[in-house]
Order: C-alpha cells, then structure tokens, then sequence
C-alpha cells in the first residue's frame, strides 16, 4: 500500500513547488477554468495547498474579488508583469483604516520607536518581512504595521502577553527613555 503512495497517488501538495506558484503574485493573469471560462484579475494570493487563487479587478470606479477555485483551473497565463501599478492598491484593500491613514514616514517612525523599546529592554527584536514591514523578536513573535498591541502575532501566549504588557507600558515621551 506505501509503494502505490510513492509511486505517484500523493496529493499535489507534496509534488508541486510553492515557488512555482509564487511567479504570480501581483501580477494579471487569465486563468482558463476546466469550464472553459475565463477569468482575468490581478492575483493577490494562492492557497498552496488547493491551489486557489484570489483575483482582484479595478474598473473605473469599483473593485471585484474573484476566488477560483484550484480544482476547476485549466491553465493560468500572465498578461502582465507590471506589478508595482496594482501592488499598493491591492494591499490597500486588506489593511485596516487606521493603517492607511498614516504615511510611510510616520510608519516608519512608528517601527524605529518601538523596536528601540524593545532594545532597550534587551530584547533581540530584527526588522524582518518582505520590505522590512515586520518586527520580530527571535521569530516566536512578530509585530505588524501599525505596530500596536493589536498588531503582535505569536503562537506562544506567554510571550505574547509579555511583549503586549511591554507594549502597553512603553511611555509615550520617547526623550524619556532613550
């Protein structure tokens, strides 16, 4: 019984590289269902292990979600590689208000003080993520834009609730304690 497992009734997940599905992120694609439709968007994200996709269309004044389902996909095309266009719009979408109020400077000001808190109670806190987004303290913790105690993600609860208790008492006058 192992052998016919070994020999190529595994599911997709184990055979296909993620990497593969990585090419098209933020980027248009058409994507030919087994039904012969076709659906065109940017891509946001992809299941890896059902091989979904999440498109997102922007006509003038409105934005459309499609999720295709990974067992009805035929085959997938790119129609554009210009990512940068959509990529901002595309996450826009999916960060909260709050986030989208505040600019990159104040973010990044926001980031610098609070992983300055974090140094400064000895802490091993790196600035991690795709664009040096994310703080995380020896990856059992990571903090997320707006970088607040709302924004701590861990599967640890002790040190989540440790580092949120830090968060909470971090004064807000930074020349007190730096």
């Amino acid at each position: 019984m192992m052998e016919n497992e070994v020999n190529g009734n595994m599911h997709p997940i184990f055979t296909r590289d993620p990497e593969d599905l990585m090419q098209y992120l933020n980027k248009q694609v058409c994507v030919l269902k087994e039904d012969g439709k076709e659906v065109t968007g940017w891509v946001y994200t992809i299941d890896p292990v059902s091989e979904s996709y999440v498109l997102m269309s922007f006509t003038d004044e409105k934005t459309q979600l499609d999720i295709v389902m990974g067992s009805s996909v035929r085959q997938v095309s790119i129609l554009d590689e210009n990512s940068e266009t959509y990529r901002k719009r595309i996450e826009a979408m999916f960060r909260p208000p709050e986030v989208q109020a505040l600019s990159e400077e104040e973010m990044e000001k926001r980031k610098n003080i609070l992983k300055s808190w974090l140094l400064k109670n000895r802490l091993p806190v790196q600035v991690t993520g795709n664009n040096g987004e994310l703080l995380s303290i020896s990856d059992a913790l990571f903090i997320e834009p707006p970088y607040g105690v709302e924004n701590c993600r861990s599967t640890n609860e002790i040190i989540l609730g440790r580092i949120q208790g830090l968060i909470k008492n971090m004064p807000s006058d930074q020349e007190e304690w730096c």
